[in-house]
């Protein structure tokens, strides 16, 4: 298995359960309130980390005490956290209103700070996967350089550079389906559609109750990355995604839950 590189938001969550979402200028109160890890790029390390992956966490924290709490909380998880920057300002932190019905709606309470980090470009080796968990195109310098030194790239959308070999998200995520790089399309509900050059596939959904669907396209993406990192056809990796996936919405957690049973495929 090689190492892992991850790049991307490292958060602090404040979870609100609501019976319903309010209308402009009602109340609502909260059923339950709770304070947990999150971050598109932690959530990502943080699972691949739990499936005996090396990873190597790259982003920011602030110097406060939810960076603190962020930092203890990855390398617990085993993640490499040397990359990970400490800048002025805050940590990343949302609110996430989450629906009975398990869906969430996401506000952002601090400016992103992503932008602004260096990535370790010069210490990614040949073979090891690179994963963009958000893309700034002042990104791209150093995505062609750990392509260049061998390393295989992928990203969310909208990285569409010669360097990225999948792009990995949700359908709102694609203003348009890229021709010349695999696209891998989660569709919530529906599951998960796959365009490459070879044509398209669709992989439907496992069906399950949805409890909080934070984190979902985190789980997912991890699965497929392990798959590939495990050099497994890519259709193993959808379909290890999806089981993560489906575990991950099944608790209230903005972490991937990754099941033992399928830790190893």
């Amino acid at each position: 298995m090689p190492d892992f590189w991850i790049i991307g938001p490292i958060a602090w969550d404040l979870a609100l359960y609501v019976n319903h979402f309010p209308e402009s200028g009602h109340f609502v109160q909260a059923t339950e309130s709770e304070e947990r890890p999150g971050g598109t790029g932690a959530n990502v390390a943080t699972a691949l980390s739990q499936a005996g992956a090396r990873v190597h966490m790259v982003g920011y924290v602030g110097a406060d005490p939810a960076g603190q709490r962020m930092t203890k909380a990855l390398t617990a998880a085993g993640v490499d956290v040397d990359p990970v920057q400490v800048l002025d300002g805050h940590t990343s932190s949302v609110i996430l209103l989450i629906e009975p019905n398990g869906e969430r709606t996401i506000i952002g309470i601090y400016p992103d700070l992503l932008h602004g980090i260096t990535i370790p470009a010069a210490a990614v080796a040949p073979g090891d996967i690179v994963y963009f968990a958000a893309w700034h195109d002042a990104f791209a310098p150093a995505a062609q350089a750990m392509a260049a030194a061998g390393a295989m790239v992928t990203s969310v959308p909208p990285g569409t550079l010669p360097a990225m070999q999948y792009l990995i998200g949700s359908r709102n995520d694609f203003a348009t389906i890229p021709k010349d790089t695999t696209a891998i399309v989660t569709e919530g509900a529906d599951g998960v559609t796959v365009h490459s050059a070879d044509g398209t596939d669709h992989f439907p959904a496992i069906p399950t109750d949805v409890v909080d669907a934070t984190g979902a396209g985190d789980a997912f993406a991890a699965g497929l990355l392990w798959a590939i990192g495990g050099k497994r056809p890519l259709v193993d990796g959808v379909q290890l995604g999806l089981a993560w996936a489906t575990a991950t919405v099944q608790a209230k957690s903005s972490i991937p839950i990754v099941e033992s049973t399928t830790m190893d495929g």
